[in-house]
């Protein structure tokens, strides 16, 4: 078993051109493109799906693998989780076989009755990449969709998988590249966008105004400030996860749904700016112990990025009083949250919460 750690990107088919340029400012390792053809496998009721896991067989270059991933740690587009994965002579899903050589200790886990319930096919382009310090990440650029049934839906994305070094160096690469737009962190892996589709899973709205109360209430009772800052940043992450799932009619035709949506970011980012004192608190903590190698620029950044977010929100929020466009309105903000800043300020707020 093994922890895979790394930091997904939903991105623009275009994006791969992107790569290739800013991949030749590091020393390349190895470079490589291929087919991948995964089927992903459960039990009737989805047992395996209700504890948080996903098992599935890949094929590639001719050769089968079994790949077992456990519940995990997702931090907006970091994802660390254990896996395990073994060599199989066919596509059969063998859980004998893994059990035997990977020691999985789950009751009965041999004797579960598979199926499959969706497949992702795509090509990958891959870089293999030294960052400095004895670092490698693989960058890997993955095209193609996701298929249950007779439905699709594509993928786009790219995953920075840390294969050396610490999880730092990972976020710091990603910090480094010119970054502009149509970018934005990913926290849906593809196992968990197929199990929606095959589903055929509603988003359901959140109810933000009672998830921020419920933020407040944790934020007065709580004594640990990266405790307090962990809870903001899922709290955001899952309000950008679900605008951009969210069929763009259901705000395009409600006024209020509009302003409640624009309105919870205005909210995250008012607390940002007046709450500059938390991440000040965390950032002289994390220094001061020299446990995780932070950058000495995150705070000024985090700062800057977090005020310049909260004056474009507000005149997205007037654009939208004026025009009572809501459609103009939500594609501002998607742009707002799709941008190479963006991104790095999500990457600096995890550096600031990372575990020591």
């Amino acid at each position: 078993m093994s922890d895979e750690i790394e930091l997904k990107l939903a991105v623009e088919p275009s994006f791969v051109d992107f790569l290739r340029q800013e991949i030749t400012h590091f020393r390349l390792l190895a470079q490589d493109t291929q087919f991948l053809g995964n089927c992903y496998y459960d039990t009737v009721d989805h047992l395996l799906a209700a504890q948080k896991m996903g098992l599935r067989v890949r094929q590639q270059n001719g050769q089968y693998t079994l790949t077992l991933k456990t519940d995990g740690e997702v931090k907006g587009g970091l994802h660390i989780r254990p896996e395990y994965n073994v060599a199989l002579p066919n596509a059969e899903p063998n859980l004998t076989l893994l059990v035997e050589k990977c020691g999985v200790n789950l009751e009965n886990f041999a004797q579960l009755s598979l199926q499959p319930v969706f497949s992702t096919d795509f090509e990958r382009q891959s870089w293999l990449v030294e960052c400095g310090k004895g670092s490698v990440i693989e960058v890997a650029f993955d095209l193609g969709k996701i298929v249950a049934g007779e439905k699709q839906m594509p993928i786009c994305e790219v995953e920075f998988e840390l294969k050396s070094g610490c999880t730092i160096d990972l976020l710091r690469f990603v910090r480094s590249l010119t970054l502009e737009s149509a970018v934005r962190l990913s926290a849906a892996s593809k196992a968990k966008r197929g199990y929606a589709l095959a589903n055929a899973q509603a988003v359901e709205v959140s109810h933000w105004l009672d998830k921020w109360r419920e933020f407040l209430q944790f934020e007065q009772n709580s004594r640990n400030p990266v405790d307090k800052l962990s809870a903001l940043f899922q709290l955001e992450q899952a309000l950008i996860e679900e605008t951009f799932a969210i069929d763009v009619h259901y705000f395009s035709v409600d006024f209020l749904r509009t302003v409640e949506r624009i309105g919870a970011f205005f909210n995250l980012y008012h607390y940002y700016t007046d709450n500059a004192r938390l991440l000040e608190t965390i950032f002289t903590q994390q220094l001061s112990q020299n446990t995780i190698g932070l950058d000495g620029d995150v705070l000024a950044d985090l700062l800057e990025s977090n005020n310049d977010l909260f004056t474009q929100i507000r005149d997205i929020i007037r654009l939208h009083s004026e025009t009572k466009n809501n459609q103009l309105a939500l594609e501002k903000l998607k742009q707002l949250l799709q941008t190479g800043q963006y991104v790095k300020r999500m990457i600096n707020l995890i550096s600031l919460t990372l575990d020591h």
